[in-house]
């Protein structure tokens, strides 16, 4: 999911250079340029829909481990390596949302 976010990211740039050579290129016409501008806003759409993804994935993983927390079990789990891993994964979910402009409750 986070690739999903970072290829995204990558794709609305290379979508804007593409735009601006085709805005730049005498040869190309309006129908030309509004055609790479409906791909673009096709790519925000996509990014908005991980956004919300990535969030889910977030709040989810976050309840699971707050309910782990609250178990008389959790002495056990915070030395696993899924519990090391389920804190790299929240971490770096924030992290992302956070650049992302997402907030998180």
């Amino acid at each position: 999911m986070l690739k999903d976010c970072d290829r995204s990211l990558k794709e609305i740039e290379d979508q804007k250079a593409r735009i601006q050579s085709v805005v730049d290129d005498e040869t190309k016409d309006d129908h030309d340029e509004r055609k790479q501008k409906e791909v673009l806003e096709e790519y925000f759409a996509g990014q908005e829909d991980e956004k919300e993804r990535l969030k889910q994935f977030y709040d989810k993983l976050c309840e699971v481990m707050d309910t782990a927390k609250e178990e008389d079990t959790i002495k056990e789990v915070e030395v696993t390596e899924e519990w090391t891993a389920a804190q790299k994964a929240r971490d770096t979910a924030a992290a992302k949302l956070d650049a992302l402009g997402v907030p998180l409750d």
